[in-house]
Parts: C-alpha cells; sequence; structure tokens
C-alpha cells in the first residue's frame, strides 16, 4: 500500500471482490443461499402463528386448536433453529475455504521475499480472516435480511401508503450517515493495517540485531494504538448517531400518525402496528448496515492485499 490512503467504497471495486468471491465459492454461495431462503417463512411463521391463537383459539376457547397451534409453533421453533444452525455452519465451512485458498495463494506467491516477512505474517494472520468472513455471508445476508426488510415494508406500503412512505423516508438519513463514516473507519484502518505490517517487519529485523528498528517498532506500536482508539470514536460515535435516529424515526411516525389519526386520515391502530413495524424492522436493517460495514472493510483489505498478492490464482472449491 502506498501513503495512508485507503481506498473509499466504491461499486465497481465491491463488485471485484464480489466476482472473486463467486468464482471461488459459487456451489458454495448457492447452497448457503438455498438454506438462507428457508429462515424467511421460518422466521415470519411464529408472527402468525402468535395471532392465531389468541384470535383464534384463546377467543374462542378452542382449546384442541390451541394444542394442535401450539404443537406447530413448538415444530417452527425447532426447524428454524436446525435451518439456522445448518446455515451457521456451512457459511462457517465456507469462510474457511476461502481463507485457506487465499493463504494458499500468498503461501505460494513468487514475488514475496524475505525482506517482507512481517508483511506475510500480517496478511496470512490478520488480513485474510476478514475477508474470508464475509465471504460466508456475502450473498446469503443479503437474501434473508433484505427478504424480511422487503416482506415489512410491503406490508407497511399496503396498510397505510403515505404513513409508510413517512417511515421508509425516517431511515434516509441512517442510509447517508454508514458510508460516509465507514469511509473515515477504511482509511483509518489501512493506516493501522500498514503500520501492523511495518511492525512486523520492524520487529524481525530488530531480533536479527538491528538496533535502529527496535525504536521505529516501538513508535509504530503507539500509532497503532493511536489509530485503534480513533476507529473506537468513530465506530461508537456511529452507532449513538443511529440510536437517536432509531428514536427520530419513533417520533415522527407517532407524530405524523397522530396527526392523521385526529383528522380522521387513519386509525389509531395503524399507528401502533406502524411503531411495532418499525421494532421489526430495525433488526434486519441494522443487520444490513453492519453488513455494509463488513463489507466496506472487506473491500478496503482485500484491495491492499491484492496490492501484494495475485489471489486470482488461488485454487477454486
Amino acid at each position: 500500500m502506498t501513503g495512508n490512503k485507503a481506498p473509499k467504497f466504491s461499486f465497481k471495486d465491491a463488485g471485484t471482490l464480489y466476482r472473486f468471491i463467486w468464482s471461488h465459492s459459487a456451489r458454495d454461495q448457492v447452497v448457503v443461499c438455498l438454506v438462507a431462503l428457508l429462515t424467511l417463512p421460518l422466521t415470519l411463521a411464529p408472527l402468525e402463528l402468535q395471532r392465531r391463537v389468541i384470535d383464534d383459539a384463546v377467543a374462542n376457547k378452542a382449546v384442541d386448536l390451541l394444542l394442535t397451534l401450539a404443537a406447530i409453533y413448538a415444530g417452527v421453533v425447532i426447524a428454524q433453529q436446525i435451518v439456522k444452525f445448518t446455515y451457521n455452519v456451512l457459511r462457517g465451512r465456507l469462510s474457511e475455504k476461502m481463507n485457506r485458498a487465499m493463504r494458499s495463494r500468498i503461501i505460494k506467491e513468487p514475488d514475496l521475499d524475505t525482506e517482507e516477512d512481517g508483511d506475510v505474517v500480517s496478511m496470512l494472520t490478520g488480513e485474510v480472516e476478514p475477508i474470508g468472513g464475509f465471504a460466508g455471508d456475502a450473498y446469503a445476508q443479503v437474501v434473508t435480511e433484505g427478504g424480511v426488510l422487503l416482506t415489512i415494508f410491503a406490508y407497511m406500503l399496503y396498510t397505510e401508503f403515505w404513513l409508510a412512505v413517512v417511515a421508509i423516508a425516517a431511515f434516509i438519513p441512517q442510509a447517508l450517515a454508514t458510508p460516509l463514516v465507514q469511509d473515515r473507519i477504511n482509511a483509518q484502518s489501512a493506516r493501522r493495517i500498514e503500520q501492523i505490517r511495518g511492525v512486523g517487519s520492524d520487529a524481525i529485523a530488530a531480533r536479527n540485531g538491528d538496533s535502529g528498528k527496535r525504536e521505529q517498532a516501538l513508535e509504530r506500536v503507539r500509532r497503532i494504538f493511536d489509530i485503534r482508539l480513533l476507529i473506537y470514536k468513530l465506530k461508537f460515535a456511529l452507532k449513538a448517531a443511529l440510536n437517536l435516529m432509531d428514536h427520530l424515526a419513533d417520533l415522527i411516525v407517532l407524530a405524523v400518525g397522530g396527526y392523521m389519526a385526529i383528522q380522521g386520515q387513519t386509525e389509531i391502530g395503524v399507528v401502533v402496528a406502524f411503531l411495532s413495524g418499525l421494532g421489526q424492522l430495525r433488526s434486519p436493517w441494522r443487520t444490513l448496515i453492519s453488513y455494509f460495514r463488513v463489507s466496506s472493510d472487506a473491500q478496503m483489505r482485500f484491495a491492499i492485499l491484492t496490492e501484494k498478492v495475485d489471489l486470482t490464482g488461488s485454487e477454486k472449491g
């Protein structure tokens, strides 16, 4: 890596990373995505079963129906956990296969020499893992969380269109703020990677008798500390801002929905349902925001790694 300038998120560079992942794990990605699709109905089914238990079984004092629905609910929960376990094992296996392929290619890279021992150690340990970890979620997480998000949005739009538009608009600031802060985090992460590579090489040189490298290594350690602290501040500031925006979204829906209810344009039950809907939206929405952060970080690390190693030569599978 030249200088301290980190690559910013771009669809072109992200496409390069996704193509690399797909070319080395296409079959595994398809299997993981299919299993991920099974989690969608199993996640939504309990909500409908809860409604039927209350509205159909309890309201009508139908004990047989209550027992039947309870048994179905138990079966759904068990199936849900089996599918989630399978999904997690498959994506974990996929990630490790990607790690193995990248590490094999780094070891076989002919252009790396002994003067870059610290760089090689850093690449084999800390730099490969985030890329491989992202590979396990690269496609499947968009399928599952995106599916849940679209389903809830569609329900809200169908129930009360304009109130849904207001609710959806409340998420826009989060979508804008996240990439701006993430670019700054990426820049600091790139500086940190550079310093970690350097401290590894300096430490090896110092152990081999180069006393001048010892002070340089210690200075790099101090820089790594400062950079890491700044990354923490940026991450937690973003988290606090997203939490604040969540509360503002509730306030906007409550205020606009309350006004519409007073004017007779909607019912108060719809407003309550929308507040509940916002609560259900947050889990997949936050997961997708986290997915973007991880994707952006993986893209940055991949770009830095490929400056040293031609990963396109990795073994497939």
